[in-house]
């Protein structure tokens, strides 16, 4: 059984068909765009995919990230693996730009906005076997290498990672490229998305580089070296605003470049694909023994949640009667302490999403550059969730996920999806979201705080918990509209 995304992907994935009709089995090509879709209205729903996928892929990698460990390391070793760490937390940093550029190519073409992904144990496009947060290792950096690569890899290598990605995966891991080309070839034809499609007036309301690329490279910029003084990362975000058509390929062709890797670089060029650093990390992984990976690897669960009803991982269990894979298995956080930050860590990631799609109701307003308005205050909420969710993963990959089994797997960070997260019509009301969700995790700092626990995380708890008064009382003030 194929999915939801997976069944409308078939005329990107180049899949035929097969039917029968009264005689043998034969195969067809699909229509594309599907019959019941215009031009435009495909290049929508193509682009709500890419959304979905960026989400994921940066979700997973950072879930990635979080279980890495070099503290059990000779101190020379140690910052191998800080290293891939922070390089996989970097490539999160750009898949959440990927996201925002998206966003803007559906305002561009006058579409809703995607900021929802599928949630496990459901089906992604990129695995035939579930969207899966695992703790890093060969066999999961082989399926993420796989969905960055690019079309003309093919080498020894490429089919030895691939065969590992195909018995992880449970199937055969697609390009996210693929994709992406489909979306340029859509664009790029007249006929199926003409010139008046695109919303020239809807540049207030996207995403620029000027208000998100802090502490990182423009695209194209120079990475700096030793002698430069420019501090900014040496990873680059692509973030492009688009008005037409040309400027909608532009920014098409940037995203594929960095994250899903059109074509291999030229030698000369110095900025590496999502798929060459994690090529790079899968190389230097492989090349450890058994012991050291087991040394930075922690041992944490598979898709952790805060729902005890759901079925742990344990044996994996057979393909069904059709051959198809099992659907990804959950590990319940039983831990009384742990859930407690779990469901504190929902609720962070869910303030994440919100900001994200709140500042794309507000227009972009130049007229006081030293004061950030409404639209600037989320800017930076959103950033200071990232560092959030890093501190309470954290705390979550150091607690058990089991009180029977305090030995065993430790828990990690859900990042379940909420119920929704759709916006109020009046911004008063979304206002009030905001607060809602400073209220509920209030709810939970006072409960962290008042078990203590093993103690872990007080101090952050503390921060956050005087972070969260101030914005309250910022967040008072707008549904009053006075401003931040």
């Amino acid at each position: 059984m194929r999915s939801r995304i997976q069944r409308h992907l078939w005329p990107v994935l180049g899949e035929r068909i097969p039917v029968r009709q009264g005689g043998p089995e034969e195969t067809i090509a699909p229509e594309v765009p599907p019959l019941e879709l215009s031009g435009r209205d495909y290049a929508i729903f193509l682009l709500r995919l890419a959304a979905e996928i960026e989400h994921g892929l940066m979700v997973q990698y950072l879930f990635a990230a979080y279980s890495l460990d070099s503290s059990n390391l000779a101190p020379e070793r140690r910052p191998l693996v800080r290293g891939w760490q922070e390089t996989i937390l970097a490539i999160a940093k750009e898949e959440m730009a990927h996201l925002v550029t998206v966003q803007n190519l559906l305002i561009a073409l006058g579409g809703p906005l995607q900021f929802n992904r599928e949630d496990y144990p459901n089906d992604n496009v990129l695995y035939e076997s579930g969207f899966t947060l695992q703790p890093l290792t060969t066999s999961s950096l082989a399926t993420y290498v796989c969905a960055e690569s690019p079309q003309n890899w093919d080498t020894d290598q490429a089919r030895d990672i691939k065969r590992e990605a195909e018995i992880a995966a449970g199937g055969t891991v697609n390009r996210v490229g693929r994709l992406y080309e489909e979306l340029v070839r859509v664009i790029g034809d007249e006929e199926l998305v003409p010139d008046g499609t695109f919303d020239e007036d809807g540049g207030v309301f996207q995403a620029s580089w000027d208000a998100w690329g802090r502490g990182f490279r423009r695209s194209g910029q120079h990475r700096p070296g030793p002698e430069d003084t420019d501090a900014r990362e040496e990873h680059e975000l692509v973030i492009a605003t688009v008005s037409d058509r040309a400027t909608a390929l532009a920014a098409l062709n940037q995203v594929g470049e960095q994250g899903e890797g059109f074509e291999n670089p030229a030698p000369d060029d110095d900025d590496e694909s999502h798929f060459q650093r994690l090529l790079g990390i899968y190389e230097a992984l492989a090349g450890m023994s058994e012991s050291e990976q087991r040394a930075v690897i922690r041992n944490v669960a598979t898709n952790p949640t805060t729902h005890l009803d759901g079925p742990d991982v344990g044996p994996e269990p057979a393909a069904d009667a059709a051959g198809d894979p099992p659907a990804a298995t959950t590990s319940p956080i039983s831990n009384s302490e742990a859930r407690m930050w779990a469901h504190l860590f929902n609720v962070r990631y869910r303030k994440l999403l919100v900001s994200l799609a709140h500042t794309f109701e507000l227009a972009e307003d130049r007229s006081d550059v030293n004061r950030p308005g409404p639209r600037g205050t989320l800017i930076n909420r959103s950033f200071s969730e990232m560092y959030n969710l890093r501190s309470i993963a954290g705390v979550l990959v150091g607690l058990p996920l089991d009180d029977a089994d305090p030995g065993g797997r430790s828990a990690g960070p859900p990042f379940q999806m909420p119920h929704t997260l759709m916006l109020a019509h009046d911004e008063d009301d979304r206002w009030r979201l905001h607060r809602d969700l400073l209220d509920a995790s209030g709810t939970l700092i006072g409960r962290i705080r008042a078990a203590d626990g093993s103690g872990a995380g007080q101090d952050y708890i503390r921060a956050l918990a005087q972070a969260d008064r101030i914005e309250l009382a910022q967040v008072d003030l707008l549904i009053g509209g006075a401003g931040p």
